[in-house]
């Protein structure tokens, strides 16, 4: 279809053809070295089995975990190192079955530490050394019966649990940052209803993703800016409704694109510019034919809303 006003008319069903017709990545890979069995993962190295990451080594079993290093079997975590079976720990090291902890090192079976180091079964605690179950004790005093109490696991599950429900919790786990509302958010500024995010600043509705700025609607997205309703992407910048795309610019509709420029709905293309469903124009023809394709789909309602039934 040539005509540029039949091309404006059906662009959703163009778009929808182009989508099936063209052949679609197995796995969502990006910049990963010996990386084979994992998904929507981004510049990873040697890891096994691991889920939504970004910029982890020698890490396995491990799912939407960030920045961390010789892990396994952990989720929502970041910066961390040599931890195992553990949840929702930021720049933590050699910490074992623990959840919601900070810059914490050498706990094990813990709840929500701070500054903590040499902890078991603790809950609750801040800039506290060598203490079991929320108790001060001796270094050697502490070595002494770590080892006893590791012998069984399950004692120690329950007196923790029991130990979480006599301490006060907090409402929102938030870190460093200014005139933000969500949870589990690092180092943000003026951002409103952002969950599971790290340096975000004048952001909105936003879950997983990572120093983005000026965007909204945005799910699991990396280092962007000007973003509207972006699935998986990383350096995009003034782009819409995009999934799986990286260093784009200026470019709305897309997936599984890299590098390009000045496109509109287009499909699994490479350093390419001015083009709208993945055909070439020139600057002057892009230009003229794009405002009739963006003014027939608001007629219909459709222009700057997701496409769920094409992407």
């Amino acid at each position: 279809m040539n005509d540029p006003k039949q091309i404006a008319e059906n662009f959703v069903q163009l778009y929808r053809e182009l989508v099936h017709r063209e052949p679609h990545i197995s796995v969502h890979v990006w910049l990963s070295d010996n990386s084979d069995y994992c998904d929507q993962i981004d510049r990873c190295k040697n890891c096994y089995l691991v889920f939504n990451s970004l910029q982890s080594e020698d890490c396995m079993y491990m799912y939407d975990s960030r920045w961390s290093k010789n892990c396994s079997d952990i989720s929502y975590c970041n910066h961390s190192e040599l931890c195992y079976d553990s949840l929702d720990l930021e720049k933590c090291y050699n910490c074992d079955h623990c959840q919601d902890c900070t810059n914490s090192n050498d706990c094990q079976y813990s709840y929500d530490l701070r500054n903590c180091n040499n902890c078991l079964g603790c809950a609750g605690l801040r800039h506290k050394n060598y203490h079991i179950f929320n108790k001060p004790y001796s270094k050697k005093e502490y070595e002494e019966l770590t080892k006893k109490l590791l012998k069984n696991p399950g004692k120690i599950e329950k007196q923790l649990e029991k130990l979480c429900l006599e301490i006060p919790h907090v409402a929102l786990h938030t870190q460093n940052t200014e005139n933000c509302f969500g949870n589990y958010v690092v180092n943000s500024k003026n951002s409103y209803c952002i969950f599971k995010t790290h340096n975000l600043e004048d952001c909105m509705y936003m879950h997983d993703t990572q120093r983005e700025k000026d965007c909204m609607d945005c799910f699991v997205g990396n280092e962007s800016e000007l973003a509207y309703g972006c699935t998986e992407n990383s350096k995009i910048y003034n782009c819409n409704f995009s999934y799986w795309c990286a260093n784009n610019i200026d470019c709305e509709y897309m997936m599984y694109s890299f590098s390009c420029k000045n496109c509109f709905g287009c499909f699994n293309l490479k350093h390419k510019e001015y083009r709208i469903l993945n055909k070439q124009y020139t600057k002057e023809e892009y230009e003229k034919l794009l405002p009739e394709i963006k003014k027939s789909l608001r007629e219909k309602g459709q222009y700057m809303n997701f496409l769920p039934d094409v992407m």
